[in-house]
């Protein structure tokens, strides 16, 4: 008898589920496909709680809203009927991975009152009457809505996806020529034995790089970035070249395969033991430096960076002629 009342029941609320009408969600800004993502979960919502979704005019109008406060998410659901609302809910996701979780709870807590959830509703309370005393009660908390000026993109603040990236790789590293000017005080044999102990030809040498960087992506095409790259050689002579650059990165593409170009400029700092004097081999000054290379799985939290870095370093601020430079390869983990 129980099996029959609930059939009974199942067919009453299928005869009274309702059609909604999902409208085009707003705020939904923090990627260009963003939009319909965000609708499709909303359609697929109305459908989990017995509804049917529908793209033309309804008698029940579900609108939903995302919003961004700080790094979190806030989903807001609207059921409007005859231009009114009469139920909402929302949700707030931590993340962007989460925010399917927040979009379909919302969505559930507005159309709580439809006719095919207070069936449904019923059917819970015959299930369970033994041993339940009080009815459930459904609390309506009303959403606060942005009504700014759409138009004020300053006012539709994106999101921005924020990476740490550690990275190895090997390295070429060079020094400049100080032949010609080390021994210009000395004459005679004295400036031939000053040239045997003191001149230093440019030399290249490999070195290992440990690389650092955030990287703050503003828009899904562009990111600003600030690259650490620490140049570190241990053979004959020891060398130590590292560099901290302010600067950006450009994406052609957005796919889960995106190549890169980037360039920054900043500060560098070089300790050498290849010079004789010891003013030579330190050196502390402007630093300029490009890059290009690939990232896997970029639509991931955690993504692997392949890239090539050629960075300078000049000593001092007020003469270019004494440069030390360096080309590094490395294997990153942006998370």
């Amino acid at each position: 008898m129980k099996k029959i009342f609930s059939a009974i029941l199942s067919l009453a609320a299928f005869s009274l589920a309702a059609n909604v009408q999902v409208l085009a969600p707003s705020g939904a800004e923090f990627s260009p496909d963003a939009p319909s993502m965000v609708q499709s979960i909303v359609r697929a919502s109305v459908s989990e709680t017995g509804n049917t979704p529908v793209e033309g005019n309804a008698e029940i109008q579900l609108r939903t809203n995302v919003m961004t406060m700080g790094s979190s998410f806030v989903v807001v659901c609207e059921q409007v009927k005859d231009g009114a609302v009469v139920g909402s809910g929302k949700q707030k996701a931590g993340s962007i991975d989460d925010l399917d979780v927040a979009i379909e709870g919302a969505v559930k807590s507005a159309l709580a009152n439809t006719a095919n959830n207070s069936a449904n509703a019923n059917d819970d309370a015959y299930a369970s009457t033994t041993s339940r005393s009080e009815p459930d009660v459904v609390v309506y908390v009303p959403a606060e809505r942005n009504e700014g000026d759409p138009n004020d993109n300053f006012a539709h603040k994106r999101p921005t996806r924020n990476y740490v990236s550690y990275g190895l790789g090997a390295a070429l590293w060079h020094n400049y020529d100080y032949s010609e000017k080390s021994c210009k005080d000395y004459e005679g044999d004295n400036k031939t034995a000053c040239h045997k102990a003191r001149d230093v030809d440019q030399d290249w040498e490999q070195a290992f790089v440990f690389h650092y960087a955030r990287i703050f992506e503003v828009i899904p095409q562009a990111a600003i970035t600030i690259v650490n790259n620490m140049n570190m050689s241990f053979g004959e002579e020891w060398q130590w070249h590292e560099t901290f650059l302010l600067g950006g990165r450009f994406f052609p593409s957005t796919g889960v395969i995106t190549p890169f170009l980037g360039a920054g400029v900043g500060l560098g700092l070089q300790f050498d033991d290849h010079y004789y004097d010891a003013d030579e081999g330190f050196a502390i000054g402007l630093a300029a430096g490009a890059e290009l290379g690939v990232i896997f799985f970029r639509n991931s939290a955690t993504q692997l960076e392949v890239g090539f870095a050629w960075d300078a370093l000049w000593d001092g601020f007020d003469s270019f002629d004494r440069r030390f430079g360096a080309g590094s390869f490395y294997i990153a983990i942006n998370y």
